[in-house]
């Protein structure tokens, strides 16, 4: 299947449209333009100052937020509102309940889907791409289920061979699944099927529009004229997909209950667009009704609609017969007419009625489920929980005990910064006395060459050329004793540099395993709700893989520590050392 659900066409034009299609403010220097990425309208600022996550073309939430107008905004909150409160999930029964009332049942589509000689595994569904941007939304928030909405249609087509596999009987059931099991999904494509539309809708819209609504000759060609070219796109898939979500549903209801009230529907949505019919074409005309008609407006011009009741007297009257059976035959047609209305009344009545029961029962299987169990089960549910809470107490001892411990090691832990502060203090002794070295041997050196030219004067006399050689070669073995003495030490500072770098390492490891275990030691005492709280196997197997986790850092954490504590006595042995070498020294 090429091609899902008709569309709109929403055009993506930038710099085009003088004014923001909200406030109506013109665009200029000051008032920049910008454009709502979920709606594509050209707005100002202040109408969109929202930066959101949309929907993409894909049926993906996009990872960078856009903007957003302010009407949009409501109306995506208007609709995860909708889905939360009604907790609407795909192919489960919700709105359904309401619609099938005390008709709904599984077992009409058990046997039509046992029956149906189709192969469910040879069709492919695509085109959910095609859908614009309010049901996009939606059916994004609610899911999807190829394989139900597959059953459904091949299995309705199965038992009702008149009816094709299209893409409208797609777009419908997918939509119905939404609110919907398979079943009763079945049972309502079965009854909006059954209903025969008029001959003529394009006649009747027009009728409810002029009489209902007073709509004048000039607005009547019009929409007359868009009818004949558009009204086929919205009744191909009853209005699914050419209007907002929550108008969809509204329509859609309307439909279930009878497919005049839907054509009625559609006539007080049309008479809220007669005021666009003379500045737009067609095409923007669709594109307004999108944007603008909202389902609240929807059901208020339905409410307000006016018909003209039949006439009770005959203007004029004549003695002759003919004259007098045509005034009957009129009155019998009024007063058929009028029958067939309270009869329509009467059955919207009725189905009313079965709604509120069906609400009723609804409340009754509520309260039901609210009760408590019998008290051989409630003592057993609650001494297995209690149980429960006894092994997660005992884990808390255990992990109090553990931060003890760990508070110990953390307090070993700051020990340790004071020794190696300690170790700083050395090595900048070290350096120190290294200078001092350094400065002593040029001493020493500037004493040899004056005692050199001293001897090479006047020592002759005095001392013999061997003794001069003696003195010479004393003085050059202190230097170089100071010079080994100088490049001992910095070797010491370096070594002594590398045990300091290594041990802050494994202290930072140490702190990081210390707030790992304190972590989880506040996911587990958060763990310890309520036992009514946790009534699903999920949170017990989340809670032991919680244990086994922690078991294994704590076998980690007692391996690093145990590594630890042989440095630090390998460090502490080796600033023994080097303390005897410096005093020696």
């Amino acid at each position: 299947m090429k091609q899902f659900i008709t569309y709109i066409n929403i055009p993506e034009v930038r710099g085009k449209i003088p004014k923001c299609q909200i406030c109506q403010k013109s665009f200029s220097f000051t008032t920049r333009e910008h454009q709502c990425k979920r709606c594509l309208r050209a707005v100002c600022e202040g109408c969109s100052p929202f930066k959101i996550n949309h929907i993409k073309k894909d049926g993906k939430e996009s990872t960078k937020p856009h903007r957003m107008c302010k009407i949009c905004k409501e109306e995506s909150e208007q609709i995860k509102n909708f889905v939360e409160q009604n907790h609407i999930a795909y192919g489960v029964d919700t709105i359904s309940k309401q619609w099938l009332g005390g008709t709904l049942s599984q077992q009409d589509y058990k046997n039509a889907r046992e029956s149906a000689k189709i192969r469910f595994d040879k069709t492919e569904i695509s085109g959910f791409d095609n859908i614009n941007y309010s049901l996009k939304e939606f059916y994004y928030l609610v899911g999807k289920d190829n394989q139900k909405l597959q059953n459904v249609c091949l299995t309705f087509c199965s038992k009702n061979p008149e009816v094709q596999f299209s893409a409208e009987l797609v777009c419908l059931a997918n939509f119905l699944l939404c609110f919907s099991s398979e079943a009763s999904t079945y049972q309502l494509l079965t009854i909006i099927c059954k209903q025969k539309p008029p001959d003529e809708c394009i006649v009747s819209i027009l009728t409810y529009c002029v009489k209902g609504y007073s709509l004048g000759e000039d607005e009547k060609q019009l929409l007359k004229q868009f009818l004949q070219s558009r009204l086929k796109r919205y009744l191909i898939t009853y209005s699914i997909n050419m209007f907002n979500f929550d108008t969809t549903l509204f329509l859609i209801t309307q439909l279930i209950k009878k497919y005049d009230s839907f054509i009625k529907g559609l006539s007080a949505i049309f008479i809220l667009a007669s005021t666009q019919l003379k500045n737009t074409n067609h095409e923007d005309l669709e594109l307004w009704i999108l944007r603008n008609i909202r389902r609240k407006d929807a059901e208020n011009k339905l409410n307000s609609m006016q018909m003209p009741t039949p006439k009770q007297e005959i203007e004029s009257r004549d003695t002759s017969q003919s004259v007098r059976s045509i005034a009957f035959s009129m009155i019998e047609q009024q007063d058929q007419s009028q029958n067939n209305e309270l009869k329509a009344e009467i059955s919207n009545l009725k189905l009313q009625l079965a709604l509120k029961d069906n609400e009723i029962e609804s409340y009754k299987f509520q309260l039901q489920q609210m009760q408590s169990p019998d008290d051989s089960k409630k003592d057993k549910y609650i001494q297995q929980k209690n149980d429960e809470i006894a092994i997660l107490l005992a884990r808390v001892d255990a992990l109090t005990l553990e931060n003890k411990q760990l508070s110990k090691k953390e307090s070993n832990y700051l020990n340790q910064n004071s020794i190696q502060a300690e170790q700083q203090k050395i090595i900048q002794e070290q350096q120190q006395q290294i200078e001092r070295l350094k400065t002593k041997l040029k001493d020493t050196t500037f004493e040899n060459r004056a005692m050199s030219m001293s001897l090479a004067t006047s020592a002759q006399s005095i001392m013999s050329g061997k003794e001069v050689q003696d003195l010479k070669q004393k003085h050059e073995d202190e230097k170089q004793q100071l010079l080994d003495q100088i490049h001992s030490l910095e070797q010491n500072k370096a070594q002594l540099q590398r045990i300091i770098d290594s041990q802050k390492q494994l202290n930072q490891r140490v702190v990081d395993y210390i707030s790992s275990m304190t972590i989880n030691t506040n996911v587990i005492e958060l763990s310890l709700k309520p036992p009514l709280e946790r009534s699903t196997k999920n949170d017990n197997e989340d809670y032991k893989l919680l244990i086994d986790t922690k078991n294994q850092q704590n076998q980690l954490l007692k391996q690093l520590l145990i590594a630890n504590q042989q440095q630090i006595q390998e460090l502490n042995n080796k600033l023994k050392d080097i303390k005897q070498m410096i005093y020696s020294s």
